[in-house]
């Protein structure tokens, strides 16, 4: 429902993408479309370059929620075409920091001390600003480097109302267009809810750096930085400092110095772990959250900022991984029934159709060079044929592709020549063997357990009372029928029209009997039969009438 108190944030909404968003955005993409190979980049079009440059800062000005929803925009190439993506990344970075002062208080309130008296140093300038937050660097009284990073003032508080506004808009959109249905815009933006409030809880922030660092164990090769959190809060994050250099960032002298391919490998690995048999993991790897170290021992990751994570089900993880490996198997019909078993089919849905849709795109990149395929975009595709086919997507398939999309941005950066598919196709068995391993653990039968002890503790007075009743000759067994009355009536009808139709027949029989010697009662016999069976015929056709506008009124 629509609120008169957020008729401003409705107005600039509408203001905004009607001003830049209308004529460039892709809401619906014809499969043949994605299979037309990308032109060599030229010159952008000065007016749709425009147009994304104000676009994006029209994002800044509005706050910073809208910043955030125009980085996640900046991950999804089905909707945005490449000059918005490149006008919105630069938000990731490209945001004024607030001042000093209140890094100062917040840190103050936060942690009940003096900096002062906590910092043996704390640098006033942050090395990066974000829409939520800022980073400072800063050593505690024991030597330690660390980074601190420190929540914008009253930022929570303008979320809550963004998203509040966000919320109304999607249940319109959903309540009043297709389009809103189909994209599934309320799940798309409660999805974006759980993330953004979790991004700014920094208790839970460094609860996901914890799992995580115990999830991927196995993984030496990838670090997540410590926690400290005698310096923490729920507005105020302290890790320690890991001086490197942003994947980003990485220069092609180092890149032909350093051989990088063995992390590509690894980073694949560890985020399939993650996806596949955690069901919890980053959704944020983009280049700039991905640090290269700068000692000279051996090559690792720095993973950062862990804000923003994503949980599925045990039965979701299945479903993903039979997912990826039939894309990277080229097997299409498989894929479509994946997704079809994790989405929700609307009235329009046609199951040949969707299944030919995304047959035809997998058949496309299954031949294509391994640095040419994006698995990501690959999805976002499989994501946007739904869209069109009338199929409800839940949202952490966005999620998933998203992951995806940066993830293989950051593999072809390590490694141009990268194939995150055959690494799909031979992680898959140790995949499987893990979750057989994780399914057969002894915890998830422990409820099963239980419900049999109880089976067995009363089965045998369960037995005897089948077999007392038995001897006894009252054992008895009910059918329950669902709309019984209906089906009495109709047996009764049934019943009823075939005895008048016997009755017919017999006077009818019996007129022709007689007709020699008592033509006039044998022509009376017919009269009669004529009329019973003309009254049959039209009774017959007004209750058949009357049953399907029933039926058709039940329907509704």
């Amino acid at each position: 429902m629509l609120k008169t108190s957020h008729l401003g944030a409705y107005r600039d909404l509408v203001s905004l993408f009607t001003r830049y968003g209308r004529r460039d955005f892709r809401l619906t993409l014809d499969p043949h479309e994605m299979l037309i190979p990308d032109e060599e980049p030229g010159p952008i079009e000065p007016d749709v370059k425009q147009r994304a440059e104000a676009f994006a800062r029209q994002l800044k000005a509005l706050g910073p929620t809208y910043v955030k929803f125009g980085q996640l925009l900046s991950t999804r190439p089905d909707i945005v075409p490449k000059e918005y993506i490149e006008a919105l990344e630069t938000l990731q970075d490209n945001v004024e920091p607030f001042s000093f002062a209140e890094v100062e208080r917040t840190v103050e309130e936060e942690l009940g001390a003096k900096i002062s008296k906590m910092f043996e140093s704390f640098d006033a300038t942050p090395i990066a600003a974000a829409s939520l937050g800022q980073v400072h660097r800063a050593a505690l009284r024991d030597g330690r480097e660390v980074v601190v990073k420190v929540q914008r003032p009253n930022v929570r508080e303008q979320v809550r109302k963004d998203l509040d506004v966000f919320a109304e808009i999607a249940h319109a959109l959903e309540s009043h267009t297709d389009l809103g249905r189909r994209m599934n815009v309320v799940g798309v933006i409660e999805q974006a809810r759980l993330a953004l409030l979790g991004e700014l809880n920094y208790v839970q922030e460094a609860r996901n750096m914890e799992t995580l660092r115990a999830n991927l164990a196995d993984f030496p090769q990838i670090y997540i930085p410590i926690v400290i959190h005698d310096f923490s809060s729920s507005r105020v994050l302290t890790t320690e400092l890991i001086k490197g250099k942003k994947v980003s960032k990485l220069t092609p002298l180092r890149l032909i110095e350093s051989n990088y391919s063995q992390l590509a490998d690894v980073l694949t690995r560890a985020y399939l772990k993650q996806i596949c048999i955690d069901g919890f993991w980053h959704c944020d790897p983009h280049p700039g959250n991905v640090f290269i170290p700068h000692d000279d021992g051996e090559p690792r990751l720095i993973l950062l900022d862990f804000g923003m994570v994503s949980r599925i089900s045990q039965e979701f993880q299945d479903e993903v991984i039979k997912l990826l490996l039939n894309i990277s198997s080229n097997r299409g019909t498989e894929t479509a029934e994946a997704c079809i078993r994790m989405s929700e089919p609307l009235e329009a849905f046609d199951t040949v159709r969707f299944v030919r849709d995304i047959s035809m795109i997998v058949a496309a990149v299954h031949d294509v060079a391994p640095r040419d395929v994006n698995t990501g975009q690959l999805l976002f595709n499989v994501i946007s044929v739904a869209n069109n086919n009338a199929l409800k997507v839940p949202p952490e398939l966005a999620m998933l592709a998203k992951t995806l999309l940066h993830l293989d941005g950051i593999t072809k950066k390590l490694d141009p020549q990268y194939d995150p598919q055959g690494v799909i196709r031979d992680y898959a068995e140790e995949m499987i063997a893990q979750k057989l391993v994780q399914k057969l653990n002894p915890r998830n039968f422990y409820a099963s357990l239980l419900d049999l002890n109880q089976l067995v503790q009363e089965f045998p007075r369960r037995a005897r009372e089948i077999v007392d009743l038995t001897a006894a000759g009252k054992l008895t067994f009910g059918i329950k029928l669902l709309q019984a009355e209906e089906l009495l009536a109709g047996i009764h009808s049934v019943a009823n029209r075939i005895t008048v139709g016997l009755i017919i027949a017999a006077i009818v029989v019996a007129s022709a009997l007689i007709m020699r010697t008592q033509p006039n009662l044998a022509m009376f016999g017919y009269i009669t039969s004529a009329l019973i069976g003309l009254y049959l015929v039209i009774s017959t056709l007004l209750h058949d009438r009357k049953d399907r506008e029933r039926a058709k009124t039940k329907a509704k």
